[in-house]
């Protein structure tokens, strides 16, 4: 790595590398989220038949929820995370239900060297908003450069899809509604990532996935937030990854 390089080692807004943090990953989240239900949804849309010969790239894994679903229907998971908190949590949970086809790795967006073959899917979750969006760039391209020639890329992330002049109101709405299902812990949370982590508009996202050789197949956007993106990989981009 450069010298000018991003560190994606650093935390920005919450820190996950906090095993305070990741320990309570999990519980917070599911105040609001349902993982067996997003994965289902995720499943349903895949253009692919004969899911158990793919195999899946998991970048910014967490604690592991989405990668232990991707075991039981997909050959191989590799997933990577810049927290050895939250790996040490994942592992523990496929330990716990005897997934053995999962490597966990030590690693991100700008750092990660993929050695195995193109994978047939890369997904990433509520991550690719921890980089600033010239990284965001980098980011894509080297994930574009991990694929197979159309293979998938699967983004769920908070992205701005509202009209720049509402974010006033847009936002306090969107953080009201964290504080009702999940309290003021998480509230503070949200407002976090807001005010310091990189989310960004859904225009520049789409800007930046084109730019990185993908082609969008499918979008489902919910709440002016959270949105859903399945691209399809339709040229290939020469940039070094290792």
């Amino acid at each position: 790595m450069n010298n000018w390089t991003y560190d994606e080692f650093k935390h920005c807004g919450v820190d996950y590398a906090d095993p305070e943090q990741a320990e309570i990953y999990d519980s917070r989240h599911q105040k609001f989220r349902n993982d067996e239900q997003e994965f289902a949804g995720f499943l349903s849309r895949m253009p692919f038949e004969h899911h158990q010969e793919l195999t899946l790239l998991d970048m910014g894994c967490g604690t592991g929820a989405a990668a232990i679903h991707a075991s039981k229907h997909f050959r191989m998971i590799y997933a990577v995370d810049v927290s050895e908190a939250m790996l040490q949590q994942a592992r523990r949970k496929a330990e716990r239900e005897q997934r053995s086809n999962i490597e966990f790795i030590h690693s991100g967006f700008l750092s990660y060297e993929h050695r195995a073959e193109p994978v047939d899917i890369v997904s990433t979750k509520v991550a690719l908003h921890h980089l600033p969006d010239f990284w965001k760039q980098i980011a894509l391209m080297r994930m574009n450069a991990m694929l197979k020639m159309g293979g998938i890329l699967y983004l769920h992330d908070v992205i701005f899809h509202f009209r720049p002049a509402e974010y006033q109101r847009k936002i306090d709405r969107f953080i009201a509604g964290f504080e009702a299902h999940a309290g003021k812990l998480f509230k503070a949370e949200v407002e976090t990532h807001i005010r310091d982590e990189f989310s960004t508009f859904d225009w520049i996202m789409e800007g930046m996935m084109a730019r990185a050789g993908f082609e969008v197949v499918s979008i489902h956007p919910s709440d002016g937030f959270v949105m859903e993106y399945f691209c399809r990989k339709a040229e290939e981009i020469s940039i070094p990854y290792f």
